[in-house]
């Protein structure tokens, strides 16, 4: 019986260090403070940005794979919105830039 509570609050720990993790990603996308960054029951992630950029990413890899074009297409500075398709990515950076990249 004493098991079963240690491995509750591990799990409950990786979730909480998970969250944290996409805070700070969800920083460096908006290129302004977050306003609200939730993840729904159905995996979604949603980040609101003080600048009025809104994101709802699929998963936590296509929202590794946004800091990656944020790095690649937009000097870092963010995204204004960014679109998940079936088979592109398309966003426009917050310098007005837009862009569409296949998966």
């Amino acid at each position: 019986m004493l098991f079963l509570p240690l491995v509750v609050t591990g799990c409950s720990q990786s979730i909480d260090e998970r969250a944290d993790h996409y805070v700070e990603v969800s920083y460096t996308l908006c290129g302004a403070k977050v306003r609200s960054y939730s993840q729904g029951d159905d995996g979604k992630i949603r980040i609101v940005c003080d600048n009025n950029s809104y994101f709802s990413v699929k998963d936590e890899d296509t929202l590794a794979y946004m800091h990656e074009l944020n790095g690649a297409y937009c000097q870092g500075k963010g995204f204004s919105n960014f679109h998940e398709r079936s088979r592109y990515f398309t966003f426009t950076c917050e310098d007005d830039k837009n862009f569409n990249v296949p998966k």
